[in-house]
């Protein structure tokens, strides 16, 4: 199969070189695009008002690889326009940091798998805890046992299969799971500049008081992986035909 992976933690980055020496030892040809640069928390956004810079690099495994100075959306869009249209299936990650219940909405990961599916091709985003820094070859082996699993069971057109793996030397197994509507509590630690410049820097911690589910979030604290199928469609069917009704 004919690959094409993203992400949006950087074409430098350990997951990235994870997954692509992953599914080209198994035997798939694998075409790198990814950001030049950190570009976590970018979600769906592109580039509009600038050129995106170009670089041909390497990665470990791919046959070729490509640096973009633009997000991971641009990536994939560039990819599968111009780069490598060839492309039948869009991988983005190993994200450091689970991508699971609405945080799903800012990611980059996810929006770079995402932008594949919107382009007719079958996709899936792979994240793992932001602890452990050891678990990459994990997760890219389950993103091929995954990958295997979606020949028996195909996704449906405009769907990202997305998956996290847990915080554990070893996943206890794998769940098929909702989204889990997460809460964080934010902060903004404020510095003041000279010239009456003042600076916001967000930090916080995940609400440990959400009750636990049956959702990706919490079978991921459990030391589960978890797989989930998301789609773009954000419509609530429910509430827009009682407004139909009403109309």
């Amino acid at each position: 199969m004919r690959i094409l992976i993203s992400n949006d933690d950087g074409i430098g980055a350990p997951g990235i070189l994870a997954l692509t020496k992953a599914f080209s030892e198994a035997g798939h040809e694998v075409v790198v695009v990814a950001p030049d640069g950190q570009r976590s928390a970018a979600s769906h956004s592109m580039t509009l008002f600038a050129p995106l810079s170009v670089k041909e690099t390497d990665v470990v495994g791919a046959v070729r690889a490509y640096a973009v100075s633009g997000t991971p959306v641009d990536c994939v869009k560039l990819g599968l326009r111009n780069l490598y249209p060839e492309a039948e299936f869009v991988l983005s990650g190993i994200n450091h940091g689970y991508n699971a219940g609405s945080d799903i909405l800012y990611s980059g990961t996810v929006g770079a798998a995402m932008e594949g599916a919107l382009n007719d091709r079958p996709a899936m985003a792979v994240s793992l805890a932001h602890s452990r820094e050891d678990t990459y070859d994990l997760a890219a082996r389950l993103a091929i046992e995954a990958y295997d699993m979606l020949k028996e069971h195909p996704l449906p057109k405009n769907t990202v299969l997305n998956l996290n793996y847990p915080a554990v030397d070893r996943a206890l197994g794998l769940k098929a799971a909702p989204m889990k509507d997460t809460r964080y509590n934010d902060v903004y630690r404020v510095e003041e500049k000279a010239q009456g410049e003042t600076c916001y820097y967000l930090g916080g911690s995940v609400d440990e008081t959400m009750p636990r589910g049956d959702d990706d979030f919490s079978w991921l604290l459990a030391g589960y992986a978890t797989m989930t199928v998301i789609g773009f469609d954000m419509t609530d069917h429910d509430a827009t035909n009682a407004l139909k009704a009403a109309l």
